[in-house]
């Protein structure tokens, strides 16, 4: 189920751009069949990991992009939280 909830939202975001807690909503909502809570926290950790490793990799880069690693990542880390918190399993 994970690996289905990450090909529609690269889809979705592709078409109207990254709305992660909405789609989130969504298929909570069972807009994209069922659904469970579980599916849900292992979805949003593998965005999180993906998310984490593009961070990374900006950073790496120089710039002003390193400069703001740790704090970004922090940021990430929270809305993923925050959105396991409200539509995942605990």
């Amino acid at each position: 189920m994970v690996e289905e909830l990450m090909n529609r939202y690269w889809d979705i975001a592709m078409e109207s751009g990254p709305d992660l807690e909405g789609f989130v909503r969504r298929a909570a909502a069972g807009e994209f069949g069922p659904v469970t809570r579980q599916d849900i926290t292992a979805f949003l950790r593998e965005v999180e990991a993906i998310t984490i490793a593009n961070i990374e990799t900006k950073a790496s880069e120089g710039g002003p992009f390193a400069s703001m690693r740790d704090e970004v990542i922090e940021e990430t880390r929270s809305q993923i939280n925050e959105l396991i918190q409200k539509y995942g399993a605990i």
